[in-house]
This record gives C-alpha cells, sequence and structure tokens, in this order.
C-alpha cells in the first residue's frame, strides 16, 4: 500500500468511528509532526478504534502524547493504549481527548493526573450556512465590521503563502508578546494538512492579515492567524474570517472551529482575553474539554523527566 493509500485509509477509518473526526488524528497532522522533532506510530486498538501517538525522548524517558485521540476516546480504548505502552516501557502516557468535562473523572479513577492542555481547552464552534444566513447569525458589530471591509474594497486570497502568514504573524507576537510558528512551519503545514490554506485579506495590493485554515472531515479550524496592524480600520481581520467561512461552507464544511477562547469573558488575565470579544461575535457554540490528561507508568523515570524538563524551561527563561 503507497503512502498517498495508507493516508487515504487512515482517515476514512477516523470519520467512520467519529463525526467529525479529530484533525490532530488525522495523517497529515502526523506527518507534520514527525519533521518537528517527534516519532509517529498509528495504532489500531480494540473495537477498531485508532490513536495516532507521538513519541519523544529516549531510553527509559521514553514517553507518548496522543493529542485529541484516541478516536473515539472510550475508557477500553484509553486502557488499552495504556496496555501498549506499558509493554513498550514508557516512562509517560498523555492523553488529551476531544470529550466533556466529566470524562476526565473517568480518566482520574484509572490513574490519571490532570496537566495543563497542549492545545485549547476552550473554544467556539460557528454553524456553516450560505452566506446571508450565516451573516445573520453574527452579533450585529461583526455584521457591521464584515460588510465594511468589503465596501471599502478589502479582498482577500486564498492559496499557500507561507512567506505572508508568517510576516503578518510576527505583528501580532511583537504586539501581544507570544510565540507563534516560524515560515516552515507554516509551509509544513500547508504542504502535509489536508485542506490547509492561507488567507491573506489585502486592500490595494497591500496584505493587511492572514490566517491558516485547515478542513478535515467536514469541519473547517482556524488555527492560526495576525495581522501587522496596517489600516485597522478596514476592518481586514473581520474580512478574512468572513472569506474563511464562506469558502469552508461552499466547500462541504457543516462548522468552523475558532480554535481557542478564553473560559468567559471575565477572565481578564487569561492570555487571549482580547480574543474574546472578536470570536464570540462570530457566536456558535462554547465547548469545553476535559484537558490534557497524564499517566506515570514508570515513577522514577516521569519524576527524572521532570526535573530535567524543569532545569530547561529555566535554562530557557535565563538565555531570554
Amino acid at each position: 500500500m503507497t503512502s498517498s493509500d495508507q493516508a487515504q485509509a487512515w482517515d476514512a477509518a477516523l470519520a467512520a468511528l467519529c463525526s467529525p473526526p479529530a484533525l490532530l488524528q488525522s495523517w497529515g497532522y502526523g506527518e507534520v509532526q514527525s519533521q518537528e522533532g517527534w516519532s509517529v506510530e498509528r495504532l489500531t486498538l480494540p473495537g477498531e478504534a485508532r490513536a495516532l501517538v507521538l513519541l519523544q525522548g529516549s531510553g527509559p524517558l521514553r514517553s507518548a502524547y496522543v493529542p485529541r485521540g484516541p478516536v473515539p476516546t472510550t475508557l477500553e480504548a484509553v486502557s488499552a493504549l495504556e496496555a501498549w505502552a506499558r509493554d513498550r516501557r514508557l516512562a509517560r502516557l498523555r492523553v488529551e481527548p476531544e470529550r466533556e468535562v466529566a470524562f476526565g473523572a473517568q480518566l482520574h479513577e484509572l490513574g490519571f493526573r490532570p496537566v495543563p492542555a497542549f492545545h485549547p481547552k476552550h473554544t467556539r464552534i460557528v454553524p456553516l450556512a450560505p452566506d446571508e444566513a450565516m451573516l445573520a447569525s453574527f452579533k450585529p458589530k461583526h455584521r457591521y465590521n464584515i460588510r465594511l471591509a468589503l465596501k471599502r474594497g478589502v479582498t482577500v486570497e486564498a492559496g499557500a503563502d507561507a512567506t505572508e502568514l508568517w510576516r503578518q504573524s510576527r505583528g501580532t507576537e511583537q504586539r501581544q508578546d507570544i510565540a507563534l510558528l516560524s515560515e516552515a512551519q507554516y509551509r509544513r503545514r500547508l504542504d502535509l494538512l489536508e485542506g490547509c490554506r492561507a488567507y491573506v485579506a489585502r486592500h490595494e495590493g497591500e496584505a493587511l492579515a492572514a490566517i491558516l485554515v485547515a478542513w478535515f472531515g467536514g469541519r473547517a479550524y482556524y488555527l492560526f492567524g495576525g495581522s501587522v496592524g496596517s489600516k485597522r480600520e478596514l476592518m481586514p481581520s473581520y474580512a478574512v474570517q468572513w472569506a474563511a467561512m464562506t469558502d469552508a461552507a461552499r466547500g462541504g464544511c457543516r462548522d468552523y472551529d475558532l480554535w481557542g477562547v478564553p473560559p468567559s469573558a471575565d477572565d481578564t488575565d487569561h492570555p487571549w482575553h482580547r480574543l474574546w470579544q472578536f470570536k464570540a461575535g462570530f457566536n456558535g457554540d462554547l465547548v469545553e474539554y476535559c484537558g490534557g490528561w497524564e499517566l506515570d507508568l514508570r515513577p522514577w523515570a516521569a519524576r527524572t523527566d521532570g526535573l530535567v524538563r524543569s532545569a530547561r524551561r529555566l535554562a530557557g527563561r535565563l538565555r531570554r
């Protein structure tokens, strides 16, 4: 079986098990991570469940991470993952399922402990619809800003411009003091993730904002975005999101995951607080997942690994 055939078979199996299937369990996401420092294994578990497993470390400190999986996330599948990890003599097993908060209590009963999630625990998922119906579902200010951008001549191009995506995200990084991706990382996602594209908003030829969106299993995901801050009065960030949503709807996607919001509008200390008003204006459903859960399989090795990671984080802070 060719690599292309394997990819199609894996993604088809995910779609048959769960709707929508998790983007971070897709074949393409595994290919991205295999080029960014992880070893990748794809498992078929009892009951035909699937798990894309990311492995890091070596020897007795080797650990496994299953992002947004297994698919579907059942106690049977998680127990099978644990048995596999113990057989491999791994130090840790970390899962981050697309399951409701209450599922965490069941993971706790299996011996898992809560840990900070690598990916957003809270998000908004916007139902997609024909243009006018979808626009009518947004808050009035968002409808106004989208129409204003279009009226004033903001256009949006869909393509694979990793360079412009990186340039725009650098503007956001500098204003908000956050770290996003490198140009090479954006290009990797555009090349390897299914249905992944960059949307760039322009006015009179000048690029004003850009976002990265992936389609998988009937859902579109807004993964990254940024703006250098030029001509903000033209509302390019609204125009680029609107273009991505209408494009996804016409392409057969059912909904649009805004990929991360603060837990509530009242959480003013949250690093994403400024995003609440922008993302909430598209309405949609506020979703909370159970977050990250970790099981120490070889406690002495896990403790040693924890000390090593802490030392690396401290060294990084000192260098900065």
